[in-house]
């Protein structure tokens, strides 16, 4: 059995990338053909997956050939596959048996706070998706749900395989500041992040908050500064309306950080009862939830030790080869 995999996502420092790099790892590498296309950043793909046949295609152009006018079987660049498993951004022709994963369906939920050229080329690529695809995996039941709702024809092709903990931080010793009175979260400029109603939650608390992430004070910042801010933090808030799998909930599971989050979308699968749940919408009930995860901060990060062990790359990566299997 040959699989051909599009590894073109896992150069960006996404929780997609997270996906293919972690999932990649995990699988019998004799069965993978590995291909990605970059204009400019082949080397970084090639630095990841030696192995790899690059291609100096932009994604911008691959949107065009494979979602626009669903060209160029796939098989023309990588040769002959048995399976392909395509990226969250192109969906190509093939001659094989095909499957995707659906990490969320945001640019159909909220195509407002999306550019409007990524939702076209998200809404290009899952015509082909719901009309070619032999398996469709989604990393929550949310997730799947989401995809039954918009596109009822998917029922019969779904299958859900969590994802884990990003191997990369792991290895990462936090750094941590002694005594230290602040809650940490991750932002970005989305409204569905929810960040507005959690400044005015601790604002309410009279609490400290750092925010790093897209739009906020600290912008961007490295693995090492992020996992050290986690770590040091009376407690990890995940506000947002939607997650499609709230990986950063699992980094706080793993750093022994206590969690308030959200009671929407796939936290609460992510979370089991290893988190206190608010209602997003209130920042009543947001800053009652960050005052229990404090107070709570023992039984919580047991009990996030205990959730944590229950998502495993292993485990992915042993589900996803089962349905390559079961399309053979």
């Amino acid at each position: 059995m040959k699989v051909g995999i599009d590894v073109s996502a896992a150069i960006y420092g996404t929780g997609v990338s997270d996906y293919v790099i972690n999932l990649v790892q995990n699988l019998p590498q004799s069965e993978l053909v590995l291909f990605g296309s970059s204009l400019r950043r082949q080397a970084d793909i090639s630095a990841l997956f030696p192995t790899a046949k690059t291609f100096p295609i932009p994604p911008t152009l691959l949107d065009i050939i494979w979602n626009q006018f669903h060209v160029l079987a796939v098989e023309t660049l990588i040769g002959p596959v048995d399976i392909l498993h395509s990226s969250d951004w192109t969906q190509p022709p093939a001659r094989a048996k095909k499957l995707t994963t659906i990490h969320d369906l945001a640019p159909f939920i909220y195509p407002q706070e999306t550019s409007s050229n990524i939702v076209a080329a998200h809404t290009r690529r899952m015509k082909w998706v719901v009309k070619e695809c032999d398996r469709i995996i989604c990393v929550t039941n949310n997730t799947a749900s989401d995809l039954l709702r918009l596109f009822p024809s998917t029922a019969s092709r779904i299958v859900v395989i969590p994802e884990a903990l990003p191997a990369r931080y792991i290895s990462l010793t936090p750094q941590i500041t002694k005594n230290a009175n602040y809650v940490f979260a991750i932002g970005a400029r989305q409204p569905r992040k929810n960040i507005d109603r959690l400044k005015q939650a601790c604002a309410k608390l009279g609490q400290k908050l750092i925010i790093v992430g897209e739009g906020s004070d600290l912008g961007y910042v490295s693995d090492q500064n992020l996992v050290n801010y986690l770590a040091g933090a009376s407690a990890f808030v995940y506000p947002s309306l939607y997650e499609g799998f709230g990986l950063p909930i699992l980094e706080a599971f793993h750093f022994k950080v206590p969690v308030a989050c959200s009671n929407t979308s796939s936290n609460p699968e992510i979370v089991g009862d290893a988190a206190v749940l608010f209602d997003p919408l209130s920042v009543d009930s947001m800053a009652a939830g960050i005052t229990q995860a404090i107070k709570d901060r023992d039984q919580l990060v047991a009990a996030g030790s205990k959730q944590l062990a229950k998502f495993s790359w292993v485990k992915t990566a042993q589900q996803t080869l089962g349905v390559y299997n079961s399309l053979i």
